[in-house]
This record gives structure tokens, sequence and C-alpha cells, in this order.
């Protein structure tokens, strides 16, 4: 029967209350490009929501909504630098909209409140004078840059701004609140010593005594929604940098929010200092923070422990379940590439979940631009107008080259009705993804080489292998349209010996290890040439 293969993934739960029809969660993910220049949330961004809770996610936690934009401001060419923020009514329609949009999916929303960023505010955004924090300390962008300490009546206007921050989300229908305190932004920072050196009741030698301004936060919501919206808290076990916060001391910091009354605990490590941490890439291994989630486990009594980390593996996230490792899943990236994860997985179509490649490109690259996406998810933030709807004409068309280039122009065609064909010279598709996939750290690309290998068979493309496609022969086909996906050849500089046997090029000893010998000097100091040094090493050359 479908979904029997998870049974722990896709049985309901509760949270303070809040009842879940399974157990994994959408992690809170910047909204950028998709908030309007007066922080409310945009058409693309309720799009965005409502293509994930249509794909079957449980709850949805959004991305961090200022309580106040009084003491955050950002500025970008003059401009209010859209964050949303739920500090004036007129934000409620918007996120009442969204709560709606959701719920039709029997999705719930938690609303996640930040009390900005301080520390780690960019360089880009700091416009109106120095970003705010507990203490002043350096900003992790620009050290020249010192924080703003907050004086002690503003601390505590801030934290009143919690309370009609949640009384207005109880307006809007939201479900739950999530405190953003992990990752060195403001209320992490007032927690931590290395960053909190205050003298006033927000500060102190002991971790309670810095918890003040949490505490609290959380007695302002409780106070202003009555105890009627359940609050998870986000924080980090342990930062991993020097003076940060220790494995011991987060233990003991989940313990003082369960008493605080917090309703779940969502855990991470790390901080900005170090990003493959929070924000894991490709070189990371499956479910790299789930110690965090097992840890926190034997820390807490009563409260669910939700876990995030590269979960986005079904099997993995079962196990973490049945395993009593954690008792809820959060998924980020892999919800980016894949909106239809949930559904797939309780569907037994695992082989068709678009997986997270972990490349920061489309997500975490592009938040140059202020344009979320995604590299394996073109639609990803712009779902409306990137619809794929079936062609008014089937049309006859050639792609050549069978790389992810071609396989994604073949199965976007043929989703849209087309009748396709597509030739690779060599005797396999995948193109630069077969040496690209070879080291083990990079196995989220083998993923990728499999799903478009099965989308190909699903779609019944005509897949010819091992066929070099010259003009005559894709004329003869009397296509239509012609993708022409056939790749680059490598720009070799000219230089002496390159002819010789014992040179060689990276991509031909990444498919081939015999290539290279036991002693392997390797020119290129960027990703390929670091990644195939680890390789081969990892292979004892």
């Amino acid at each position: 029967m479908a979904g029997q293969a998870y049974p722990h993934l896709f049985a309901s739960g509760e949270i303070g209350g809040m009842w879940l029809k399974n157990r994994l969660a959408m992690a809170p993910m910047g909204l950028l490009g998709l908030v309007e220049d007066d922080g409310l949330l945009s058409q693309r961004a309720i799009d965005y929501y409502e293509e994930r809770a249509k794909g079957g996610i449980g709850l949805i936690i959004t991305s961090l909504f200022h309580a106040t934009s009084k003491y955050d401001p950002f500025w970008v060419d003059d401009r209010y630098f859209p964050f949303p923020r739920l500090d004036t009514e007129m934000a409620v329609a918007r996120v009442n909209r969204l709560v709606e949009r959701v719920h039709d999916y029997d999705c719930k929303l938690c609303l996640q409140l930040t009390a900005g960023f301080g520390r780690v505010a960019g360089s880009k955004y700091i416009r109106s004078g120095p970003p705010i924090g507990p203490s002043p300390v350096k900003n992790y962008w620009l050290p020249q840059v010192t924080l703003r300490p907050l004086d002690t009546e503003e601390v505590q206007d801030m934290v009143a701004s919690f309370g009609k921050a949640a009384k207005l989300a109880v307006l809007a229908g939201v479900d739950a609140i999530e405190l953003h305190g992990h990752e060195g932004y403001v209320i992490d920072q007032f927690m931590t010593a290395l960053w909190n050196q205050r003298n006033d009741r927000y500060g102190g030698a002991t971790l309670r005594q810095r918890m003040t301004f949490p505490l609290e936060i959380i007695d302002s919501i409780n106070q202003a929604t009555k105890g009627r919206l359940p609050i998870i808290f986000r924080v980090g076990i342990e930062h991993r940098i020097p003076g940060g916060r220790t494995r011991e001391e987060g233990l003991e910091l989940l313990s003082i929010l369960e008493e605080a009354g917090v309703a779940a605990v969502d855990v991470d490590a790390g901080c900005y200092d170090n990003w493959y941490w929070p924000h894991p890439p490709v070189y990371q291994p499956p479910g790299c923070m789930l110690d965090m989630a097992q840890l926190a486990k034997s820390a807490v009594k009563d409260i669910p422990v939700m876990c995030v980390g590269k979960m986005n593996y079904p099997q993995i996230a079962e196990d973490a379940l049945r395993e009593a490792k954690a008792d809820y899943v959060i998924i980020g990236r892999g919800l980016l590439a894949d909106p239809y994860w949930p559904q797939k997985a309780r569907q037994g179509r695992e082989a068709e979940i678009v997986p997270c490649i972990g490349c920061h490109e489309g997500c975490i690259g592009r938040a140059r631009r202020m344009s979320l996406s995604c590299a394996v998810n073109p639609a990803c933030g712009d779902e409306r107008a990137l619809t794929l709807t079936p062609a008014p004409a089937r049309k006859k068309v050639v792609v050549v080259g069978g790389g992810p280039a071609g396989m994604e122009a073949a199965r976007v065609s043929r989703l849209r009705g087309h009748e396709v064909t597509l030739y690779e010279q060599s005797a396999q598709l995948g193109g630069l993804l077969n040496p690209a996939s070879i080291p083990g750290f990079k196995h989220d690309l083998l993923l990728l080489k499999d799903y478009y290998r099965h989308q190909m068979d699903i779609m019944g493309v005509e897949v010819l292998l091992d066929r070099k496609a010259g003009p005559e022969e894709i004329l003869a086909k009397a296509p239509d349209m012609v993708f022409l996906a056939t790749g680059a050849r490598p720009s070799l500089p000219a230089v002496p010996g390159l002819d010789s046997p014992k040179v060689q090029l990276a991509t031909d000893v990444f498919l081939d290890i015999d290539r290279a010998g036991g002693e392997v000097v390797i020119i290129g100091g960027g990703f390929v040439g670091c990644e195939l040094a680890v390789h081969l090493a990892q292979q004892g050359r």
C-alpha cells in the first residue's frame, strides 16, 4: 500500500495542540525577491508556499518576519529592503491570504518571527547607520563596523513588539509561531557570551541571565495571544567556533526553553562563521546534523524535537523517526527542488523526486539578485508564470546531447505533449554528471543523473545512444524544433608537454582513476582541482 514504506513520516502528530497530518515540515528560508518594497508578501510568495502545501507537506515554517522594522531597517538604493514584516495591520491581509491557501491542502502555517540580523547584517544593506545588537561587537561581514548596542528601553520595546506581532498573527489565522533564535542572529546574540557583554538585566555571566531577552519574548507572545499559539524555538545547540556556544551549554539552553513553555525545538548547529553547517553544501553527508536532534532528545522531557540538515532522503528521514532520533523532519532546499517530495515519497515514487544537489546556486547564490529560485527547478519562486501547460500543437522535437541540459529539454518537451528523440554520441546518458558524480562526497549528483535517466524512461523519450547526430540524420527526422545541447570542449593552455601521456584531464581521471599514478600533481586549485585532489587522496594516491 502506498506510503507503507514510511509509516513514521506519514503518521499524524501534534505540537502544542496543533494537529499535523504528517511529520514533515518545510524549513524557514528567505523570500528574496518575493516580498514587496513595504515588506508585505507578494502574490509570488503566496504561490510559492501554496505549491509546497499542495505537494503534501504537513507544516510550513515561513521565512523570517520582522516583529518590528524599527531597529533593524535595511535599505537598498534608498528603498526598504524587502524582508517580510508583521508590525502593521496591513500585513495581516496578505498573511491571511497565505494561511487560507495552505489550509486548503490540510497544511498548517507556522510564522517565524525575528528580532533582526545585527552582527550578520550584510554590508549591502547597512545604509542608515550601524546595525543593532546586544553589545558593541564587530559586524561579521564588515569587521570595521561596530554594532550599536540597544539600550534597555529599546530591548523592552522590542520584546513588546513580539507580542503585538503574535496578536496580528492570530488575527491572520496563523497556526504557530517560530522564534528565530539560531545562527548568530539577534536573539542568538543575546544568548551567547561571545556577543553579549551587557551589564543590565539582558546580560550576565550565566546562560539564564543572557536568556532574559528570549524568555521575555516567549512570555510576551503568550500574554498577547492568551497561549493560543504554540511556540517553536529554532536554536543551534553549538556554534562550533572559538568562544561560541558549547554543546553542554546548548543542552542547558534547551532545558530552559522547555521550562519556559515552548511547544517544540527546531535544532541545528553552526553560524555564519561556518555556513557549511547551517547551510550544508553537496559535500556534507545526508542527515549531517541528525546528531544534534539526538542530543536534544536527551535534553528535553516532553516536547518534540525537529531535525534539519540534508534530511531530504526518504529512508534517512524515516529511520530518524523510527529510531527516535527526532520527532519531526524539516526539509528545506529539498522542497525548493521538488515541492511534491512528500506526495511522491508517500506514493512510493522516490525515483521521481527531483533531488537537491546542494549547489547553493539557485537559492543562496541568487541572493545577490534578490530572486529566489533553484538550479534544478527554475519554476521555484515563480510558480504561476512558469507552470508547464500542454502545448497547443504537438510537434516533433530532436534533442542533440544527453547531458542534464539535453535531458531537461527532452523532459519538458514531453510534458508539454511533444514527440521527442534524443541523440547521445556516447554509450550512456549523463554528460558531465558522469565524472562529476564519481566522488562519494558528491552522491547528490548521482541522484540527479539517475533521476533524469528515469525520466527519459517514464516520459517515453526515444533515446538513441552511440549515435552522433549529423545534419542529415537530424533532417531525416523532419523535426519542428532542434535543441543543441552538445556541451563544450575544454580550453587548454599552450603549455609545452601538454601532449604527454602523463598529462590527463580531470574529467578523464574521474572516469578512469587508473589514468593517474600513485603520485599526482594537479594544476589548478578551483573546485574541480580540489575535488579531484580529495578524491584521489581518498583512494590512496
